[in-house]
């Protein structure tokens, strides 16, 4: 277990490291759309769900497509979604969240 930090010796669940490992790996996929989303990340370190049970069919890979079936991927996965929605009174400016005060010595040479 060369990725363990060697501080902890041997203080450390196994089987934890090589989910985490496995959940990594699962987060760097280069398909946005095979990656788990945060929710299932949290509910496999939490130790409520698997690893596998969140990895997709390897037969559709990245690595096995054409250039063009991965530039239609790319279109679908990128397109994005605008929402016209009024704003509310509890909608706050930044100087509302970070009041400025003229009558400081932050302000002189």
């Amino acid at each position: 277990m060369e990725l363990v930090d060697p501080r902890l010796e041997s203080n450390f669940n196994e089987e934890e490291v090589i989910t985490t490992i496995n959940l990594a790996l699962c987060c760097t996929n280069a398909v946005a759309a095979e990656r788990p989303s945060m929710s299932a990340v949290v509910s496999i370190l939490e130790g409520r769900a698997h690893v596998g049970d969140f990895v997709s069919d390897s037969s559709v890979s990245i690595y096995k497509m054409k250039p063009m079936e991965i530039t239609s991927q790319d279109h679908v996965t990128n397109s994005s979604i605008s929402v016209d929605m009024p704003w509310t009174s509890s909608s706050k400016s930044t100087s509302d969240l970070y009041p400025i005060t003229l009558d400081t010595d932050n302000w002189k040479d």
